[in-house]
């Protein structure tokens, strides 16, 4: 029964010259075709930022901080308490140990600003080294460091050692609150020197810009806390699928006074930013693609005012308004569907290239720039060489670029869909003409 009117809507995409599409054709698979390379690119990109930055915040945050909400808010004898969270997670658990956070000032010479410290477990080999663990960030100064001396040494972050022009070997000074606070005296402050044995990237600004890490016997010598007291007791999942689960295990350990909170509710606010900006950018491009169905529905239409006459002539013939209805919708179906395939096909090429593409322009732009301040602005300093991605701003090696395979498939369903939907409304008109009246006005 769909041959006749599949046959029909083939000729009717292909037109009168014989080419691959007609000029209506054309139009609305330009349209689709634009409107899903560009949601391809735009959330590749997107998504790549997103994932970059999850990744950095959970190849290092821990995924799950269990506190002491009473009393002075140290966790004694943790030691017990981390033996018992390991038993009681199996193998979800990458690593269990016990931590130190707390602000602090950095002093150096006149030189007076906060900075965040953070002490973590190290082993030590046979020389008594502190080994660097496996989950710990990129060493990028001294390079291939994969362990520090067993003495008061503190590990920075690269974009500190810009802003606070340090180098490996220099010294700082760390002063932390001690103690409880009281009317008389307040907090008791605490202070010592340490010696900056490498800087770190994480990979999130924040941290490598005010984060000091110490080996948690030195912070608890800093806090003037026994070797068997702790501020937190951190857990690393294997997989952060796990993560609730996680949580619900350990409350079966930790009950009142201790609370447990994960990773997304540390950075609630910084998650919930980068979902609304999603949902902007989808909404945006989305509202794209509803055009170009716009584009559609216009070029359907056309296609059924200039085939008046043969919509009269099939339906003479004995051809049914569902057959009619059937020719034009699928003449915007199968546009959109070739549209929709070629779009992301395009759209994941071009967003896998898209940083050679830039980088092509910014060559091109600067040899332009150079050979015209060259000839007509010389000697005053007149072109600064122009960066479409400059990595001090954007803070990565290379343009991130994540695929979600699964929203794709949405993609193309949708964009698909309302194709076929776009199609339909002119569809249906076409299917209700009357016969001797398209035939007597086809020529008017």
């Amino acid at each position: 029964m769909l041959y006749l009117p599949f046959k029909i809507a083939l000729r009717y995409i292909r037109g009168r010259s014989g080419n691959l599409f007609s000029v209506n054709t054309r139009l609305s698979f330009a349209g689709v075709f634009s409107g899903t390379s560009l949601l391809v690119v735009v959330l590749a990109i997107f998504n790549g930022f997103q994932d970059q930055f999850k990744k950095s915040l959970f190849q290092f945050d821990p995924h799950l901080i269990i506190q002491n909400e009473s009393g002075d808010r140290k966790i004694k004898d943790w030691k017990n308490f981390v033996n018992k969270a390991v038993d009681k997670l199996e193998d979800k658990a990458a690593v269990v140990e016990g931590m130190i956070q707390s602000p602090a000032i950095l002093r150096r010479y006149n030189l007076i600003d906060y900075v965040f410290l953070r002490a973590q477990e190290f082993q030590t080999d046979m020389a008594g080294n502190y080994i660097l663990p496996d989950h710990f960030p990129e060493i990028v100064n001294p390079s291939k460091l994969n362990y520090i001396a067993n003495e008061d040494v503190c590990l920075v972050g690269k974009e500190m050692a810009i802003l606070f022009d340090l180098r490996v070997g220099d010294k700082i000074e760390l002063v932390v609150p001690r103690g409880q606070f009281s009317l008389k005296v307040g907090v008791p402050p605490s202070m010592r020197t340490y010696k900056i044995a490498g800087f770190f990237k994480t990979g999130y600004y924040e941290h490598d810009s005010r984060l000091v890490i110490l080996p948690i016997e030195r912070a608890q010598n800093l806090f003037n806390l026994s070797s068997d007291t702790v501020q937190q007791i951190v857990v690393r999942l294997n997989d952060l699928k796990d993560l609730s689960w996680s949580r619900d295990k350990l409350y079966e350990i930790f009950k009142m006074p201790y609370t447990i909170r994960t990773i997304e509710d540390e950075h609630r606010n910084f998650f919930a930013a980068l979902k609304l900006e999603k949902t902007i950018q989808i909404t945006i491009v989305f509202l794209f693609i509803i055009a170009a169905m716009v584009g559609i529905v216009v070029a359907t239409y056309n296609v059924v005012r200039s085939k008046r006459k043969d919509i009269g002539i099939l339906k003479s013939l004995g051809l049914s308004n569902g057959s009619i209805l059937t020719i034009f919708t699928i003449n915007g179906f199968l546009t959109g569907i070739f549209a929709t395939i070629f779009g992301i096909m395009f759209g994941i090429f071009l967003s896998h290239n898209l940083e050679s593409i830039l980088l092509f322009i910014e060559d091109i732009i600067n040899t332009i720039g150079e050979w015209y301040a060259l000839n007509y602005k010389p000697g005053i300093g007149f072109w600064q060489k122009v960066r479409l991605i400059p990595k001090n701003v954007y803070y990565f090696d290379h343009l991130p670029i994540y695929y979600d395979i699964e929203f794709l498939r949405a993609v193309g369903f949708v964009s698909v869909l309302l194709s076929g939907i776009a199609s339909f409304i002119p569809a249906w008109a076409a299917s209700r003409m009357k016969p001797i009246e398209i035939i007597r006005g086809a020529d008017s």
